[in-house]
């Protein structure tokens, strides 16, 4: 998939916004070729978005962790050297007293 080929969520002159599996999006897009990236993946075991292979779904929190080590590699390949990261990911394991598997 080329950035071409990749869907627009939003776009102007300075910014645009993809949508799509970030894995797909990330791949599309041209080493060193994104400014800032505002992210918050989803937590292991808490959500079934209903899509096939989407990461949070995992058998085990270590292959979690692995998928999301696989797309923060991608992400730092398409990340400028001015590059920043936001990432929002808290405690959610603990916050709602519900162990993995909750909905």
């Amino acid at each position: 998939m080329t950035e071409q080929q990749l869907t627009h969520y939003w776009q102007d002159q300075q910014t645009t916004l993809y949508a799509g599996d970030v894995r797909e999006v990330l791949r599309g897009l041209e080493p060193e070729s994104v400014q800032c990236v505002v992210t918050s993946p989803p937590y292991w075991s808490l959500r079934d978005y209903g899509v096939e292979g989407q990461l949070g779904l995992e058998s085990t929190p270590e292959l979690y962790v692995q998928h999301l080590v696989e797309v923060f590699r991608e992400m730092r390949r398409v990340l400028r050297g001015d590059g920043t990261v936001w990432l929002n990911m808290g405690d959610s394991y603990a916050a709602n007293g519900i162990t993995g598997g909750g909905s």
